[in-house]
């Protein structure tokens, strides 16, 4: 079965051909012999399984219709006793006479049909009645009729029974004696059948009749049944032998085919296998189709022996081939795929599928709405359009969804993850793109934060650095200063380089301050923090400082508390560089308004002052580091205060808000509010 050389191969077409030829001349011989006049009677295919032929279906009924005939006799005695109208009884007759009425009924009721009414205007008497009247002539030959045909029966049964040469017979009937043998010879006999009528006291018998089969009849007919019967079962055997011999050939044609010995695992196809599968399938009905013609044909003969046989064998191997090409198909798994409707309409879908995934948004919508349009207007195929429409439309929505949702995780900050989405249309190309912002935009953001970080953590390293020689300047101007120098251009030049020390040492302290806020190092203690007290504390502190200045401060607080969930020490930290800049910045002899105030989930510090120069720069500008509102930078501030500001309220999970109007300087500070802290941690 592994050797799948060309030799084997046309030894198993031979070996079919063979077996079907040899097959269909055995049927023939079966059929010219079965068809002999001593067989046919014998009904060979329906007794094979008999022993003997007293024991098949011929030699039954034989024997039981000459019962029937002997007790028919008996029965009806006489033609003298029949026409006497003795073997009729009323029950016979009124049977007969039902029998008719429900035979006739269904006519006679279409008599009393009431169009109107649509109803059967009669009663089951009434029509019994009917029936007595119309067919009052045949009822009163019932009689008759049953005697004729009685006497029909009686003269058929001894007919058969007299012109039977193999069998004796004895029928004594009471009026008529019928023999051809004495009744003991007959009883006594290996094949016999008797049947003795007696009156109700057993002593008188009435009626006798008997009939025995010829034992040399019955030898004769058994030993021509075993003799067909050994025939037809070596016949049959050799049927069964060429159906093994043929399944044989096939089944190793079958798993030989497409495989050769040099490569097995192959499946190697022909050139005949490029013909489309529903012509082979075609082909292969009309092959099957001319071997049963081919073999009706022969089994009749009336035609051509030669010619026909030769045709059949043709048929058959034909039949094999186009069998083996499927085969070669399925292992190849290209059993749909070659068919010519799978190919034209995997055409027309790669087409459709190339316009959807390639053409423009204008294309496919005319292209869907008109062959759509042109389909629904076709009777019940909105059945198929419908989902198919359906079906489009949750494919393309999914597409776009997946895109929005791509779009809110690049917006929330995840740059990592690509938006899936399968195909060339526009909705994929414009995914790609996406995935090409993101990344870029990804690079670009671990960029900056790297860049951030490296320049966070070299301003800390910096300012630490420059901290300890900046303390050692200061320590000595201020020894310096102590010392009794006479020349007073030397003093000057102490306090001088005094001021301009502290200056540097602040906004090193500032530096340092804004780089630990932004990078998030500086220790938050988040606890309840009484806003009002926080403010009325911090003005007691400043109190000098505001009355020096030509401010004029108006603040408005609530009576209550105002608890805020914060970090008190930062936060007053914010609050004072928010004042620092209002003294700095503000016009003279101008109000500066502070209000504090809450709402359910948040509590607000507000601070407005008037500026005192031109404020020309815009709100996101001016919170960048080292940005001044002050662009002749005649003051002495660092344009740190409000970055620092701003880092710090993020580390309480705050928030500053600054708005610009005119000359109008307003700073909004957000907290959340403690008594929310405190339903949450309940929670």
């Amino acid at each position: 079965m592994k050797r799948y050389s060309i030799i084997l191969k046309i030894v198993a077409f031979v070996l079919i051909a063979a077996s079907a030829v040899t097959m269909m001349l055995t049927i023939l011989e079966i059929k010219k012999y079965t068809e002999n006049d001593n067989i046919s009677e014998l009904y060979i295919f329906d007794n094979l399984s008999a022993n003997r032929y007293t024991d098949t279906h011929p030699y039954e009924n034989y024997y039981y219709h000459l019962q029937m005939d002997l007790e028919t006799i008996i029965e009806y005695k006489s033609e003298q006793y029949i026409l006497d109208g003795k073997t009729v009884s009323q029950q016979t007759i009124d049977e007969r006479k039902n029998y008719m009425f429900n035979e006739k009924s269904a006519y006679i009721q279409e008599q009393f049909y009431d169009p109107k009414s649509g109803m059967y205007l009669c009663d089951e008497e009434t029509l019994y009645n009917k029936f007595l009247e119309d067919y009052k002539e045949e009822i009163d030959n019932i009689k008759n009729d049953l005697m004729q045909e009685h006497l029909s029966y009686y003269k058929y049964s001894i007919q058969k029974i007299q012109n039977d040469t193999h069998i004796k017979y004895y029928i004594n009937t009471g009026e008529n004696i019928i023999t051809n043998s004495d009744f003991q010879i007959i009883s006594d006999s290996e094949y016999a059948y008797t049947k003795t009528n007696q009156s109700s006291d057993g002593k008188t018998i009435i009626s006798q009749g008997a009939f025995s089969i010829d034992k040399n009849y019955i030898n004769d007919m058994n030993n021509n049944f075993l003799t067909a019967k050994n025939k037809v079962s070596l016949y049959l055997m050799s049927c069964f032998a060429c159906v093994v011999l043929f399944l044989a050939g096939l089944s190793y044609l079958v798993f030989a085919a497409g495989r050769k010995f040099a490569n097995p695992n192959e499946i190697k196809l022909i050139f005949i296998d490029k013909l489309y599968n529903e012509i082979i399938v075609l082909l292969l009905i009309f092959s099957v189709f001319s071997t049963g013609a081919c073999g009706s044909v022969i089994f009749r003969n009336d035609f051509n022996i030669t010619f026909m046989f030769m045709l059949y064998v043709s048929s058959v191997l034909l039949a094999v081939a186009l069998i083996l090409i499927l085969i070669r198909h399925i292992k190849n798994k290209t059993i749909l795929k070659h068919t010519f409707i799978f190919i034209f309409f995997y055409s027309v879908f790669k087409q459709i599928k190339k316009v959807f995934d390639a053409g423009s948004v204008m294309i496919k919508a005319i292209l869907l709405v008109v062959v759509l349009g042109l389909l629904t207007a076709i009777p019940f195929v909105f059945i198929a359009t419908l989902p198919l429409a359906l079906v489009f439309t949750y494919l393309q929505i999914k597409k776009f969804i997946a895109v929005k949702t791509g779009l809110e995780r690049i917006k929330s900050g995840d740059y990592q993850q690509n938006i899936e989405i399968s195909g060339n249309g526009e909705i994929a190309i414009l995914a790609a793109d996406i995935n090409d912002i993101s990344a870029g935009l990804g690079v670009e953001v671990e960029r900056r934060l790297k860049s951030e970080r490296l320049k966070t953590e070299l301003i800390i390293n910096v300012s630490h650095d420059i901290r300890t020689p900046l303390t050692s300047v200061i320590t000595y101007t201020d020894l310096l200063k102590n010392e009794n120098i006479d020349n007073e251009n030397a003093v000057k030049y102490i306090d001088i380089i005094s001021k301009k020390s502290n200056r540097l040492k602040t906004l090193v302290d500032d530096l340092f301050d804004a780089s630990k806020a932004a990078s998030g190092n500086i220790p938050v203690k988040l606890a309840e923090v009484d806003i009002n007290a926080l403010i009325t504390q911090g003005f007691g502190e400043l109190d000098e400082q505001i009355k020096n200045s030509t401010l004029d401060f108006k603040i408005n607080m609530q009576d209550d508390k105002i608890l805020a969930y914060a970090d008190g020490k930062l936060t007053w930290r914010v609050f004072e560089n928010l004042l620092s800049n209002v003294f700095k910045y503000s016009l003279e002899n101008s109000r500066v308004y502070i209000e504090v105030f809450n709402d359910n989930n948040n509590v607000y510090i507000e601070i407005k002052n008037i500026s005192s120069t031109e404020l020309n720069i815009p709100e996101d500008e001016i919170m960048e580091r080292f940005k001044r509102g002050d662009e002749a930078r005649s003051s002495e501030g660092s344009g740190l205060g409000l970055d620092i500001a701003k880092s710090l309220m993020l580390c309480q999970n705050g928030e500053l808000i600054i708005k610009i109007d005119g000359d109008l300087f307003k700073v909004k500070l957000k907290l959340p509010i403690y008594e929310n802290k405190n339903m949450e941690a309940n929670l």
